[in-house]
């Protein structure tokens, strides 16, 4: 189950008092393939050193990412396994806005990434 933040906390409660079996994943920045019509915030934000779209960088100073496959096997992983309970956060990375820009810019060179 997805729940925004501030609706996380309330739902942990509630599963608490009535004795319910809610989980919730916590992610960090989700970056690969999506199948919506927009582009998600968080892909706009990991590509934004490849767009140069600085209105994101701040967002990429220091943080975690995790690949779409990731967090769907960490679904999988705690729907099959009955007694998990509470939050469970999914990173797979943490780095920050100077080490992406590197690894993108050795793993891409065909784009000019900015790394200053």
């Amino acid at each position: 189950m997805y729940l925004c933040p501030r609706a996380e906390r309330p739902a942990l409660d509630f599963d608490e008092q009535n004795k319910l079996e809610v989980v919730t994943i916590a992610s960090s920045i989700i970056v690969g393939p999506f199948i919506m019509q927009n582009i998600p915030g968080s892909v706009t934000a990991a590509l934004a050193l490849i767009t140069r779209n600085e209105a994101h960088y701040s967002i990429l100073l220091q943080h975690g990412l995790v690949h779409t496959d990731d967090l769907c096997n960490a679904h999988i992983f705690l729907y099959e396994h009955h007694a998990t309970k509470g939050r469970y956060i999914c990173s797979s990375q943490d780095k920050t806005i100077l080490q992406l820009a590197k690894m993108m810019r050795e793993r891409y060179p065909e784009y000019d990434i900015p790394i200053k």
